[in-house]
């Protein structure tokens, strides 16, 4: 999301941006920028003068020592440990060359004149007492809410985005989903603070006239045009994979179409493997299931185009992209009635509960055995896109802009 608003907002010349990488990577950065061909006057490039790997790593190992003083059950003894820890270090730091790296955005632009608008990361505390208004992304709080679905910190970058909340004035979500679960989370945030700014599928993904292309991809992966369910989802709990292999194998009508796969196109998250998630199926039922793993964005377009349906059946999302993709490429949906995703489908898809295996089960054989169906779906499915474009999510996102600035005026 991050970089397809911000290539739609560098377009717009009411937009004064300036960039900066307050969390590091600056070297990262600056090559991503290059690479892209993304040129700005040096005034708007909020970096440091002199960055170098070196400088990179230092300050992102003094930032992880940081996170680590970060307690969410103790909030006062961490919030005077990190005063203690900066009061120490950061003279070191300067010492090293790092000042530029500490406050990289000058003082006159942390004034109530300017926005900061953090996509993605928590926003750093001498911004947060600054006077510049600031935003911040939340795409969703589903590793606050489930942490049962998630490893690692994912649960604790999300906690100090709501816990910052009392010193935000709005925040960006991409759901109205995400927004209800935000305000259950905090009672720091007002509902008319936060704006949601759906996503999009990438223009790469579209209704393609079946050619030899296609039909070299698909025979790559031993694929038939048609004879396949798709899913594409990260191995993991939460994109519910298990219960849609058991309602695959449930179909009545499986046994009429012999050759009919079940295709799963995903990396690596975490939770069961691929053999856990087969379960006690025969080798010939095994041989129905298809791993791909990771693919390009390009091949995945072919996959999707020679799909006879996509089914998601994922517990949570605060979104939902891959339906979203499919039905950019014309293949009828079948998505959990849960959490975001009918937002996304609207009426131009099946649901099922994904809870319900013979659910499920019903949602496919319906698609597999009704050709009127799924060409009726696909049809609405290519007019359903047309609200979800990078261009509507940049504008709405500069609305917030202009909001913001409004009420300051």
């Amino acid at each position: 999301m991050i970089e397809n608003v911000l290539f739609q907002l560098l377009k717009d010349p009411s937009v004064e941006l300036h960039l900066s990488s307050i969390h590091g990577n600056i070297c990262d950065v600056r090559e991503y920028l290059k690479n892209h061909g993304i040129h700005l006057e040096e005034r708007k490039l909020l970096f440091p003068k002199d960055p170098s790997p070196r400088k990179d790593f230092l300050f992102k190992y003094y930032q992880w020592f940081l996170n680590r003083l970060d307690w969410r059950n103790f909030p006062l003894l961490s919030k005077w440990l990190k005063s203690i820890f900066c009061l120490l270090v950061d003279p070191l730091l300067f010492l090293l060359g790092l000042n530029e790296y500490l406050r990289p955005i000058p003082t006159n632009l942390l004034s109530i004149e300017c926005i900061f608008h953090s996509t993605f990361l928590p926003i750093p505390s001498y911004i947060l007492k600054s006077n510049i208004r600031k935003i911040i992304s939340i795409y969703d709080v589903i590793s606050l809410q489930y942490p049962e679905y998630f490893q690692g910190n994912q649960d604790e970058v999300v906690w100090k985005l709501i816990r910052d909340l009392k010193k935000t004035d709005s925040v960006i979500t991409i759901s109205e989903y995400s927004k209800k679960d935000i305000l259950l989370c905090s009672d720091s945030i007002k509902e008319n603070q936060i704006f949601v700014t759906p996503l999009a599928a990438s223009k790469i993904f579209f209704k393609e006239t079946f050619d030899q292309k296609i039909i070299d991809v698909l025979t790559k992966f031993g694929l038939k045009r048609g004879r396949y369910i798709l899913s594409v989802a990260t191995l993991e709990p939460r994109k519910n994979l298990k219960n849609t292999i058991q309602a695959f194998f449930a179909m009545k009508c499986l046994p009429k179409n012999p050759d009919l796969k079940l295709v799963l196109i995903g990396g690596k998250g975490w939770g069961p493997e691929k053999e856990n998630l087969l379960g006690d199926l025969s080798k010939e039922e095994q041989s129905r299931i298809v791993f791909v793993g990771f693919v390009s964005d390009e091949l995945l377009a072919s996959i999707y185009t020679g799909s006879q349906f996509f089914v998601y059946m994922s517990f949570y999302e605060g979104f939902g992209l891959p339906p979203l993709e499919a039905m950019q490429c014309g293949v009828p949906v079948l998505v959990s009635n849960t959490s975001s995703l009918p937002e996304v489908v609207g009426d131009t898809g099946m649901y099922a509960s994904p809870h319900d295996i013979t659910e499920i089960s019903r949602g496919m054989e319906n698609y597999i055995e009704n050709k009127a169906l799924r060409e009726e779906m696909a049809h609405r499915s290519l007019e359903r896109v047309g609200e979800f474009t990078w261009e509507k999510t940049a504008s709405l996102t500069k609305q917030v802009y202009q909001r913001l600035y409004e009420n300051n005026h």
